[in-house]
Parts: C-alpha cells; sequence; structure tokens
C-alpha cells in the first residue's frame, strides 16, 4: 500500500487537529501500516475514500485515532514516582493516559500496600484499550517487573485458554474507573485530583500542545498536588505555573 505527499499531509493535519499527535515526517510507515487495517476493517480500498468516510462518521475517525495512538506498557513502569502516593495526600488519582489499565493498577496495588484506597480514574483516548483494562486479563510478559509476592496476593493464574495470561483481582479492579476522554479536544474531568500521571504521551505532542495541555491539568489538580510525566519528558521550554520537584514530578503551589 502507498499514500501520496497530499494524503500524508491530510492525514497528518486531521489527526494533529483532532488527538494533538503529531505525525511528523518519517511516521508514513505507521500511518501506513495502521490505515491499511482500517481499510480492511471497513472494505473501502480507496484512501481518498476512506478520508472523505473520516469526515463525516466521528465513529469511524474514533476507530481510526485508536489505531493511530501507540500503547505500549507493563506493570510497575518508572514505579520510582509511586514514592508519592501516600495516605492523606493522594486520596483521588487521574491516570490521564492510562492505556490498557497497567498503569493505574499498578498505582492501586501499591496504595493497597500502603494502607489506603484512593479513587482512580484511568482515560484514554483509545476504546480498545479501555475495554483491555476494564477486563483486566494479561499476558505474563507484562507482569515482568512485579514482585512475586505481589503476584501472588493480587494476581490469579490463567488456566485452559487463558494459560500464559493473569488477571486482577476483584479488589484491585474495583478501585479503577476507565473512561474515554481526548486530551487535546474533550471537557477536563468535573473534579480535582490529588496527582495526576501524564506519562509517556506528551512525547507525541509538539510544544505548542504540550503547553496548552499542562495548563489544562493544571485547573483539575489541587493546590499541593502534583503532575507526573514520563521519565522521558519535560516540561522545560513550556510556558506553566508548575514548581519543578525533581525529573518528571511538578507540583502546583499556587491556584
Amino acid at each position: 500500500m502507498e499514500i501520496t505527499s497530499k494524503q500524508f499531509m491530510t492525514f497528518r493535519d486531521l489527526v494533529y487537529k483532532e488527538s494533538g499527535i503529531n505525525l511528523h515526517e518519517g511516521k508514513e510507515k505507521l500511518l501506513i501500516g495502521r490505515l491499511s487495517k482500517r481499510l480492511k476493517n471497513t472494505g473501502i480500498e480507496s484512501v481518498d475514500e476512506y478520508l472523505k468516510m473520516l469526515k463525516g462518521d466521528k465513529e469511524e475517525l474514533m476507530l481510526f485515532l485508536d489505531a493511530i495512538s501507540t500503547n505500549h506498557t507493563f506493570f510497575f513502569r518508572e514505579r520510582h514516582h509511586f514514592a508519592y502516593l501516600k495516605s492523606g495526600q493522594s486520596n483521588n488519582i487521574w491516570c490521564s493516559a492510562a492505556s490498557s489499565g497497567e498503569e493505574p493498577y499498578s498505582i492501586a496495588i501499591d496504595c493497597l500496600e500502603k494502607g489506603f484506597k484512593p479513587t482512580i480514574l484511568a482515560t484514554d483516548i483509545s476504546t480498545n484499550v479501555l475495554m483491555i483494562g476494564e477486563r483486566a486479563i494479561y499476558p505474563v510478559e507484562r507482569i515482568k517487573d512485579v514482585p512475586s509476592h505481589i503476584l501472588k496476593k493480587y494476581f490469579q493464574n490463567g488456566h485452559g485458554r487463558w494459560a500464559g495470561h493473569v488477571r486482577l483481582k476483584d479488589e484491585v479492579k474495583r478501585m479503577v474507573t476507565f473512561k474515554r476522554l481526548n486530551l487535546v479536544t474533550d471537557a477536563m474531568p468535573n473534579q480535582q485530583f490529588d496527582m495526576i500521571f501524564c506519562r509517556n504521551v506528551m512525547i507525541y505532542f509538539d510544544n505548542i500542545v504540550k503547553e496548552m495541555l499542562t495548563n489544562r491539568l493544571y485547573n483539575v489538580l489541587k493546590l499541593n498536588g502534583y503532575l507526573i510525566v514520563g521519565g522521558a519528558e519535560s516540561l522545560s521550554n513550556l510556558k506553566h505555573k508548575y514548581k519543578y520537584i525533581s525529573p518528571s514530578i511538578y507540583k502546583k503551589v499556587s491556584s
């Protein structure tokens, strides 16, 4: 499958407008791979016809953005961030780019081990990964960094057709609420959070979108609350009101 430069730019502009994801030059192969799957699923053979469809079919647009957004995660990724999860200070937590649920469930387990149960909102632009999170069944590769005593306490091993998989126990599942949310175009949640995790998503945004997003997040973060970004991310060169605490950790110190 091939696409023209004009078609690539049209897709690039659409993806940027609808999700903030920057498909810069060099991402043609990624786009073609994800696009091929949607053409096969819809039965459309022409790229131009599919573009017309995207402009008038909101459901297909959502499925296309699902396909474009990259989701790679595992349990207890960048666990050093969890040192900021503390009883009485982390009652309401938002995982704003939760993917398939490994991050919010890891946070839930860490809090349980510390003796408290926060409420955790887990959002993502992709409905497909959110369904995986709600089901809470994962291949064993995703638990490679989970200590054995944690596995025994909070996970169940699959059998039969689910061999090679694990399932979260209900105690953990009940702590997390999944919801679809587009960080760029949707309204922010109608509540305030003690801590917001927005990890490993801003690497796909340019500085304009990053700045807009970090300030939107600031408005739903409680005073003295923390914003935690990915280890490869930074708010450097952005205009914002957060106080820098340490690499990837920021705090709201004024309203």
